[in-house]
């Protein structure tokens, strides 16, 4: 539908405004000296546009948004990462590629948001994995919303490549100074870190820990909630045992050890970080240095047991030995 505005300048000039908004398409505006020419312009855009409009199939009457919106309600609710999803959906929500129907996208309209993201200086990792949603959409579509032979325009993509294997050490006058600015980021924040340090496990487990899940006796964590779906116990170290011991205990067994957010231990352990001039690290390179400290204390078997790696492989790339501690050993 094509609509018409009349604006005066500051000058007192007169100018007239067409915009056109079509469903399935990426709205248009331009503006004239003269109404008839915004009109005329207008009517041809409409029809232009309707010339090669397909409204026979499911996928050429739903738009990308409308598809999000769906998969939004549907599909991420029973992801693990559900919270990350939904930020990745209300980004494309927020891309004008949203108002184009889906049968009308193409691998080459994917192809332009990949390079305009890496001139952003967006990470490879974050640019496929906002690939990675709209093709799992698109299977979505084509396998369980009808919408058989929608052909999914990601696979005809190079995707970007996933994230380098990280071998981030914490150094001991860093991980002092971390610490002291992590104080000032909340009370919680220095024993989250080092309870990460000392057992490796993940963020999102350590937040999920209630104190039903502790046995400070037993010196055991059981975690319900991993990764991978399979709960774990994880052995606690007296130094673990200690850190749980200084938190403020609840009366009622299934308040968190943590209550607070993943963002805000984020943003936290972002802001400590600058305040500590601390480059490079991120809050999951803490289980990267727990599981070398570990592997230097337990061998791998049951080094694997404390981690909850499945495979040596899989602990092998968290586990990054100092070149001058194995020195030592060797003599």
């Amino acid at each position: 539908m094509a609509t018409i505005e009349k604006r005066i300048s500051s000058s007192g000039e007169t100018s007239f405004r067409a915009k056109v908004r079509l469903r399935g398409h990426i709205p248009l505006s331009r503006t004239f000296e003269r109404k008839r020419d915004a009109e005329k312009w207008a009517r041809d855009q409409e029809t232009d546009i309707e010339r090669g409009a397909l409204k026979s199939a499911e996928a050429d009457r739903t738009t990308l948004r409308e598809a999000l919106e769906r998969y939004l309600r549907e599909e991420t609710p029973n992801k693990k990462g559900w919270r990350r999803e939904q930020d990745r959906v209300a980004a494309w929500l927020k891309n004008p590629l949203s108002h184009r129907f889906l049968s009308q996208l193409r691998g080459a309209d994917f192809a332009r948001h990949r390079d305009a993201r890496r001139a952003e200086g967006r990470a490879e990792n974050t640019i496929r994995l906002e690939l990675a949603l709209m093709s799992k959409l698109y299977k979505v579509a084509g396998r369980d919303w009808g919408m058989e032979g929608l052909r999914n325009p990601i696979q005809s993509l190079t995707m970007p490549a996933g994230s380098r294997q990280r071998d981030r050490r914490l150094s001991e006058d860093e991980e002092k100074s971390l610490l002291k600015e992590l104080a000032q980021q909340g009370p919680y924040m220095p024993p989250l870190a080092l309870l990460a340090i000392e057992t490796a496990m993940r963020q999102g487990e350590l937040l999920s820990l209630t104190w039903a899940d502790v046995d400070l006796q037993r010196a055991i964590a059981k975690l319900r909630d991993t990764k991978n779906s399979e709960p774990r116990s994880v052995p606690l170290s007296v130094r673990a045992v200690e850190i749980l011991k200084s938190l403020p205990r609840s009366l009622d067994h299934a308040t968190r050890l943590f209550p607070i957010t993943q963002d805000s231990v984020i943003r936290a352990f972002r802001a400590a970080c600058t305040a500590a001039g601390i480059e490079n690290l991120k809050f999951h390179d803490l289980r990267h240095e727990a599981t070398s400290r570990i592997c230097d204390r337990l061998p791998m078997h049951e080094a694997m047991r404390v981690t909850g790696h499945k495979t040596p492989s899989m602990l092998m790339r968290y586990y990054h030995p100092k070149a001058e501690d194995l020195a030592r050993k060797l003599g």
